[in-house]
């Protein structure tokens, strides 16, 4: 079963903050918030999101302890563009500076084990 999310990324009220995995000194925007349920291995979730070229978002998993989930970000025809594969109860954040601007996909999907997982998305100001 083909599990799909929309995301809309726009700012209805932003504060402006710095992501402590962030490179030191980058300002950040929230611009996104979803938790939801991953059931064991192999489950995932599909965001679905227009990405401005020329900007850089920050994708943050905030994954369970005990669990291993994964993030894999991929470009409009497909091509995986990012990934994080941290291990174990790891969080993890990884970044994407599009060329132009297009349709992404961001899977969230369980390696190991079942639980509560919340993605934050940032954009750079």
């Amino acid at each position: 079963m083909l599990k799909r999310k929309a995301v809309l990324l726009v700012v209805l009220a932003a504060i402006a903050i710095t992501i402590p995995t962030v490179a030191y000194g980058s300002t950040y925007v929230k611009i996104y918030e979803d938790t939801d349920w991953l059931n064991g291995p192999g489950d995932y979730w599909d965001y679905g999101a227009t990405l401005s070229g020329g900007r850089t978002y920050a994708f943050q998993l905030i994954v369970p302890w005990g669990r291993d989930f994964d993030i894999k970000i991929y470009d409009e025809n497909g091509h995986l563009r990012a990934s994080g594969t941290n291990g174990t109860g790891e969080n993890e954040t990884v970044y994407v500076t599009p060329a132009r601007t297009g349709h992404f996909t961001i899977r969230v999907f369980s390696y190991s084990g079942s639980g509560w997982y919340t993605l934050k998305v940032y954009r750079k100001l």
